[in-house]
């Protein structure tokens, strides 16, 4: 039987294995022919996966365009869906950098290309720090009245965000308008985190985001309008020197009995320390006010100038 089997087999052998090539051939050509390969471009989101615990993830762009090829037949049920695109941050550092598109796809299709290759990913580290909330005075109280106390419920906050955004902020800060009042009033003022533009900073939290201000008005006092001087430390790096302080307002609107404010003519402010200047810049001060004078914001800006000294 074995023997009969065999002598059937390599009967025409040759000629048996030409047929079976020109079979494969054909049947290669007949299918290439009716369901060839192709090419198709899809626009698909590109997501973020692992990223770590603790961090802020940005990127440049949201989206990438994809080619891919495949048999004709797999694109009548295939759509942008079926196609994934994602960046791996597992090993991601903290910082900007340039991180590898990769690509999921259904059987059958072969990525050609992705543009672009690669995305711009920012991760930044979600921080705290603690800041003082400051208030601004703003309009005027009624004729005859001016702001002879201010209290809040919340001396500082917390603020919480991406480190790269607390960096930008200089100050915590509240308005309260006094909106011709004539008798003391409170209410809730929301704290708002500002940069040096005097510019709300953005994905930064405020806890507590708002104080409980009391405004205590008197009045027949008199009023004066007088000049503010900085007091500037001693404390200045060395290989610094001093070039000199702008108060911001550089005059103010005083008040009191008359017999405290008649020989005023300035007030000057808290000593400012120059420890931590290392180039020119702003910094918030209060005024040194003597006893029976009132003021309606005791804190104001002064801009300081140092330089370099020239070398001997």
């Amino acid at each position: 039987m074995m023997k009969r089997l065999r002598q059937i087999i390599q009967h025409n052998l040759l000629a048996k294995i030409v047929a079976l090539l020109v079979a494969v051939i054909l049947w290669g050509y007949v299918m290439n022919d009716q369901n060839p390969s192709t090419e198709a471009s899809y626009t698909v989101q590109v997501s973020m996966l692992n990223a770590p615990d603790g961090y802020q993830v940005t990127q440049d762009r949201d989206t990438v365009r994809i080619k891919v090829r495949a048999a004709r037949s797999l694109f009548v049920s295939a759509d942008e869906s079926d196609f994934k695109a994602y960046v791996d941050l597992s090993k991601a550092e903290e910082g900007t950098h340039a991180m590898k598109v990769k690509v999921d796809m259904p059987p059958g299709f072969e990525l050609v290309e992705a543009r672009p290759e690669t995305v711009d990913v920012t991760l930044d580290k979600i921080t705290q720090k603690k800041m003082k909330a400051e208030l601004i005075i703003t309009g005027a109280a009624a004729p005859g009245t001016t702001v002879a106390h201010v209290t809040q419920s919340v001396g500082y906050v917390t603020l919480e965000g991406p480190s790269s955004a607390l960096d930008e902020v200089t100050r915590v800060i509240g308005y309260v308008g006094l909106s011709g009042n004539s008798e003391d009033f409170s209410l809730q003022v929301p704290l708002t985190a500002i940069n040096a533009d005097g510019r709300e900073v953005q994905g930064v939290k405020v806890t507590p985001g708002s104080t409980n201000v009391s405004i205590q008005l008197a009045r027949g006092l008199t009023k004066k309008v007088v000049k503010v001087d900085p007091v500037i430390g001693t404390d200045l790096a060395s290989g610094y020197e001093f070039v000199g302080a702008r108060p911001d307002p550089a005059k103010i609107e005083i008040a009191g009995d008359e017999k405290n404010i008649a020989n005023i003519q300035s007030i000057r402010t808290e000593t400012i320390s120059l420890a931590d200047f290392t180039q020119s810049g702003e910094k918030t001060v209060q005024l040194d006010l003597p006893d029976g004078v009132l003021v309606t914001n005791k804190e104001i800006k002064v801009r300081i100038e140092i330089r370099k000294k020239d070398k001997e």
